[in-house]
């Protein structure tokens, strides 16, 4: 990529080249500059509940096994034998002593250490070092709230400073209550044809599709208003950008009812019958004030609190993205409103799910319509507000913007992708 990233990203004239959502020379990049640096989602302490525990992921496109050692600590380990290179794991999850690659049946413990390798003494004749020869660590682990990240950048701030101000609105999911939270059934996953960072502009804050997109969903009575006009563009709220380029939208309830979307009746009773814990935690403002919002955590994890949904946007190319879907619940809540989630959450996301449905439709033509050499001489236009940011500094949120449509959040988003991709 030899030109300049300003050329491709100008977020003071809010234009976005086509390119950079589908040439693989740029996507090589992203992979060395934003997905070999950042802090990267890669699953849920419950998933991880005693040693031997492990799960398999990825950053970027390098395979990763999560796992938690003999000692109880979790552990990120690149998935590939130092011998040839194959996977060590083939699974998703599981409980296991150690890993075993099925080429030539190097060994490795639970923390990534060379244990086994056959024929060491007659063949190596015992000068293979086996110190050095374990699996690639990832250089940083931490957890947020019961969510794992890591990092393959030894240099990398602390978890805590790379997520800054989106810990404001992540804890509105995922510290309501004291006893914390879970992953509740499983994973979906299923592959799209469509540039990864179209998803996380999406989810960032994009309510200007909405009316348009899930016109008909709401048409259908999906998680219409009472008395919303099918298509409406929402109600108010504000939305919130961070230097780290994580964005989130606050959606507020209405003065008149509860404003709830189409949330399950068991929900709604746990949530009211919760209430008093959550505002001792967090406050009376995100406790009965925020209706919900939806964010994405630089560069490709989504989250929506209507019901719970985690979203990873896993590239797998400049032209495809592997959608992984999860449902995190209160840990402690009744099982009747954990499977409700889980259902409501797969009604309206998942493979199958009627916005997400609509969604994927959009960015796959969004990228097809990019290939063409024509058609990349012409940028993306994100103006929507430009030059009316003015910032509401009043102590009862971050630092914010008022209203929920406009194309600040996919500014900053991209702002931060250009300075990530300069350096």
């Amino acid at each position: 990529m030899e030109e300049n990233v300003k050329e491709l990203v100008d977020v003071e004239k809010g234009l976005v080249s086509r390119r950079i959502f589908v040439e693989p020379e740029i996507y090589q990049r992203e992979l060395e500059r934003i997905f070999a640096r950042c802090w990267l989602y890669l699953g849920h302490e419950s998933q991880l509940p005693e040693p031997g525990d492990y799960l398999t992921t990825t950053m970027g496109e390098d395979p990763v096994i999560l796992c938690r050692d003999r000692g109880g600590r979790i552990r990120g380990l690149l998935n590939s034998c130092r011998h040839r290179g194959n996977k060590v794991c083939r699974t998703d999850q599981g409980r296991i002593g150690s890993f075993t690659c099925p080429y030539h049946g190097w060994t490795y413990d639970l923390d990534g250490r060379l244990i086994g390798v056959p024929g060491f003494k007659e063949w190596y004749h015992g000068d293979l070092d086996r110190d050095q020869w374990g699996l690639v660590p990832v250089a940083q682990i931490d957890v947020y709230q019961g969510l794992v990240f890591g990092t393959f950048d030894a240099e990398a701030p602390p978890l805590a400073d790379a997520l800054g101000d989106a810990r404001w609105t992540m804890d509105m999911l995922l510290s309501r209550s004291g006893g914390g939270t879970e992953i509740t059934g499983g994973a979906f996953k299923w592959t799209v044809n469509c540039n990864w960072k179209f998803a996380a502009d999406n989810f960032i804050g994009d309510n200007y599709h909405s009316a348009t997109t899930h016109k008909s969903a709401k048409i259908a009575g999906h998680h219409a208003q009472p008395g919303e006009a099918a298509g409406s563009y929402g109600r108010k709220g504000f939305s919130v950008i961070t230097p780290q380029g994580h964005g989130y939208n606050v959606q507020l309830r209405e003065e008149k009812g509860d404003g709830r979307i189409a949330a399950p009746d068991a929900r709604q009773t746990y949530q009211s019958a919760t209430i008093g814990e959550t505002e001792s935690r967090l406050g009376r403002f995100r406790a009965r004030e925020v209706e919900r919002f939806n964010c994405t955590i630089f560069p490709n994890l989504s989250i929506s609190s209507s019901t719970g949904m985690l979203h990873v946007w896993h590239p797998r190319g400049p032209l495809k993205t592997e959608i992984w879907l999860f449902t995190v619940v209160d840990k402690h809540a009744p099982v009747d409103v954990k499977d409700q989630l889980r259902l409501a959450a797969q009604r309206h996301f998942s493979p199958a799910g009627l916005f997400e449905q609509d969604d994927i439709e959009n960015w796959e033509l969004s990228t097809l319509a990019s290939l063409g050499a024509v058609a990349r001489r012409y940028p993306l236009n994100y103006q929507m507000g430009l030059g009316h940011e003015r910032p509401v500094r009043d102590g009862m949120a971050p630092d914010r913007f008022e209203g929920l449509v406009n194309e600040i959040n996919q500014r900053g988003f991209y702002r931060r992708w250009a300075e990530l991709m300069e350096r």
